[in-house]
Order: C-alpha cells, then structure tokens, then sequence
C-alpha cells in the first residue's frame, strides 16, 4: 500500500502546515496548490489519500474531488475546512469525500484521520481482490449507508461547534460542557469537576468539597468503571479528562446504564477538544483584552496629567455615566462598553497640542476647529484595536448635541448612540462645575439650570431628567 499523502491547497501555509505535521507521522508528503497541479502529479504516482481544501482558483475543491473520483473511486479524500457550512461539508460528500479535517490541526486529528484510510483502504483492497462485480455493487450501497451515516455525524458535530464558539466565558462553556453531554446521552448523569491546581484535587462546585483525581485523568486517560457489581442493576461510569495545553483542567463525570461505546465516547471527546480549543482562545483574548485596555488607561492618566484643572475628570465622567446606567437597568454588556468608553472618552486629546489644551484665555475660531477633532482623533486610536469596536463608535458620538448641531458627524436624536448620550451629560456637568484657568466652576444649582436650559437641544431630555432627578438629586 502506498504511503504517501498529497495535500491541495492555495495557502501555502497551510500546505506546510499539514506537510510537516503529516511527515512527523511517519508518511510521504507531496503538496500542490491548485486542481491542474494535483491530477498531474497523480498521472505519475499514486497516494494513499488526498487532503483538499473546498476553496481554491483555477477548480474548486469540488470539482477535484468529482475529477479524482472518476479516475479511482477508492482514493480517500479529506475535506480541509474551518466552522464550514453543513451545506458545504455535505455536498463534499455527496461528490464523495470519505472524511473532514477541522481547523486549527491537531497532530492526533491526522493521525487518526490517516490510521483510518489505511484500514480502510486496505479493506477495499482486500475486497477487490476477492469480489465480482456485484460485490463492487454491495460495497458502493454500503459506503452510500455510511454517507448518510456520516452527514447525520456532521450534523450533530455541526451543532456542537456552534453552541461552543458561541460562548465567551469559561463558565458558560463549562455549563454547555455539561448541557450538551446530557443531549448527546439520554438518561446520563453528567458532572463536570474542575481541577485545583494546588492541591491536585477535583472540586465538587455543588457540596463544596475535593476528591481525588486518578493518575491516568492526569495523564490525559479516560477511565471507565463497572460499578454494576456494587450497586446492583447496571452501571457504568465513564470519566474524561478535559485538557487544556496539555494540563488537566477538569473532569467529565458520566454515569449511565450501558456502555457508552466508541461512537458516544467520540463525541464527548469532541465536545471537549472544542470546548478546550474556546477556552484557550478565550484566555488568550481576554489577556490581550485587558493588556490593551490597560496601555489605553495609561494614556488617560497621562492626558490627565498634562492638565491639573482637569484632573480626574475621567473617573468623575465614568462614575456620573455608571450612576445613569444603572438606574437605567442596562444590560452588564453595555455597562462594560459605557465603563470602558466613559474612561477614555477623551484620549483623542493626545493628539491636540499643549498650547491648545492648556490655553488660558479664549480659543480663537481655528484652535475650537481643532479641539473639535479630539473625538475623530479618540475613536482613530481605537479602531485599530478590534475588540473596542462599540467603544470606538460611542466615543466618536460624544460631543453630539440632540439637536443635530455637534459635531464631528452633526445627527441627532436617537441617531447618536445611547452611551454617548449618557457621556454627554456626564461630561458637560463635569466641565461645568470644573475651576478652569479662565473661569471658576458653576455651582450645582448653576449647572443643573444650565442642563434644563439646554434639554432638547444639547441634550437628551429623558437622560437630562434622569440625571438632575436620580444622580445630582440623589
């Protein structure tokens, strides 16, 4: 049997990728970037099975896959996708694809993709030694039953993925852990127990207290019990290691009346390498996430700095807007995005110069034109930073009046988001009852006047109520 795989694919990256990944296995490896470029190397050499991806120039995956096909209807051939369509991996194969290779790859994923062909081929060539005509017949019936098999495997997989990548906190992906095993088992009672790194102990989140975890769930093992001699009936547990770059962060506790088998036992263990793929990511952009957040506070304070009239204005701005949206009710998402937008609503300053900012006497018509840009300068910062999109857009709105005569966009009304609203108030009364080089702050009664002068106008007349009545009033 031959045992050379070819991979197809436009991306050179990740032919290498999978090339290497693929050598480390022990097998031969050539790589083509497109359709033509592959079924010329077959007309020199055969494989043991082809890698392909579905999008690619010149002739699309499928269309290999039919042209493969209708030379040797044998030839394993792999699916490369990433969260690919149900529609698209089904279509694959229909044409006639044997498997899928999920992205990002894992070394164990081809191993067994690879161990599969081989037994799988080596059946079917068994077969053609041995088998007419007829026999060829049986087996085609046999791989359509498998087919259809296989799309209900890829449906179920598919709903997997969807509800995983969906979440973006660990304890939700640990309750979805616990929810989807529950679907997948019916009748099974399902604990998960995660693991205390201290003291080596699995945790009952329930009874509060620990319990001893098994040497081979340390070494990345599933165990299985047969508890039916003890309790009478029948009954099984099985226990799967949840790991997390190569450490065990918890345990899967499944107890159910019959064996689960190979094919409950490999979907488990595809909720979990899913659900620990989330988490990794998840970690990984929530440390990004606040390492941003935390050079984008440092700016603040700087800006702060450059300015002691101003000084704390920010956390004054943010506690003001924190006051409103909680009397409001919103949502712990927004509050997050309004905590986020309020602290650094004017960072755009950096960008204005000191003989601007901190001028004492009254701005010219030209140096209000520039101030005036410290929000479009704020939001550019921003926007280079994807999880600040929502941030980005409040603080570009913040100096919009109701009306429609701010600025730097001029919309009005419900055109200007809620946050910046909110932030608007907050930032007026703020500057208002601020000592500034050129004047002193108004008084609380000053201000408030000044808010109710300008409902309607400057201001949001529900918030501006809102505001007098329930944050100033309270």
């Amino acid at each position: 049997m031959d045992n050379r795989v070819l991979i197809v694919d436009d991306d050179p990256g990740i032919r290498e990728t999978i090339s290497q990944l693929i050598e480390d296995l022990g097998y031969g490896c050539d790589t083509a970037p497109d359709g033509p470029d592959a079924l010329a190397m077959m007309d020199s050499r055969s494989y043991l099975c082809v890698f392909t991806d579905i999008m690619m120039p010149k002739m699309t995956g499928l269309e290999l896959i039919k042209k493969i096909k209708a030379r040797d209807v044998s030839l394993p051939i792999i699916v490369i996708t990433g969260y690919a369509s149900l529609e698209i991996a089904i279509d694959a194969m229909k044409c006639g694809a044997s498997d899928f290779l999920p992205k990002p790859f894992k070394m164990s994923q081809i191993q067994l993709l690879l161990s599969k062909v081989k037994r799988e081929k080596s059946l079917l060539e068994q077969n053609r030694r041995f088998s007419d005509a007829l026999q060829l017949h049986r087996i085609i019936d046999n791989l359509q039953g498998q087919l259809e098999d296989k799309n209900k495997e890829i449906s179920s997989l598919q709903a997997i993925s969807e509800k995983i990548i969906s979440l973006k906190g660990i304890r939700d992906l640990v309750g979805a852990i616990v929810d989807v095993s529950k679907q997948l088992l019916e009748n099974a009672e399902v604990m998960f127990y995660p693991l205390n790194r201290t003291t080596q102990m699995l945790m009952d989140t329930n009874g509060g207290q620990e319990r001893l975890i098994q040497e081979d769930l340390l070494e990345g093992r599933i165990v299985r019990f047969d508890n039916t001699p003890l309790h009478g009936g029948r009954d099984f547990q099985t226990i799967f290691p949840l790991m997390i770059e190569g450490q065990v962060f918890g345990t899967l506790d499944i107890k159910t009346d019959t064996v689960l088998g190979d094919e409950k036992e490999g979907k488990i263990l595809y909720l979990l390498h899913r659900s620990a793929e989330r988490m990794e990511n998840v970690a990984l952009y929530e440390g990004l996430y606040e390492n941003m957040l935390s050079t984008l506070k440092g700016m603040a304070k700087i800006l702060d700095a450059r300015d002691p009239h101003t000084s704390q204005h920010s956390t004054r701005v943010t506690n003001f807007s924190m006051a409103v949206a909680n009397i409001i009710n919103l949502s712990e998402e927004e509050k997050d995005v309004l905590y986020i937008a309020a602290s650094l609503h004017d960072i755009g300053k950096v960008g204005i110069p000191d003989s601007i900012l901190l001028k004492k006497g009254k701005l010219t018509d030209e140096e209000f034109m520039i101030i005036k840009k410290h929000p479009d300068i704020g939001a550019d910062i921003l926007k280079q930073l994807p999880p600040m999109a929502r941030e980005t857009e409040i603080i570009r709105y913040h100096h919009e009046r109701f009306d429609g005569r701010g600025y730097p966009a001029g919309i009005s009304g419900q055109e200007i988001p809620l946050l910046s609203r909110i932030i608007t108030i907050a930032d007026s009364y703020d500057a208002m009852t601020s000592d500034r080089p050129y004047r002193n702050g108004l008084s609380v009664d000053k201000a408030i006047e000044e808010i109710i002068r300008c409902t309607g106008n400057q201001f949001d007349p529900e918030l501006a109520q809102i505001f007098i009545h329930k944050v100033i009033g309270s």
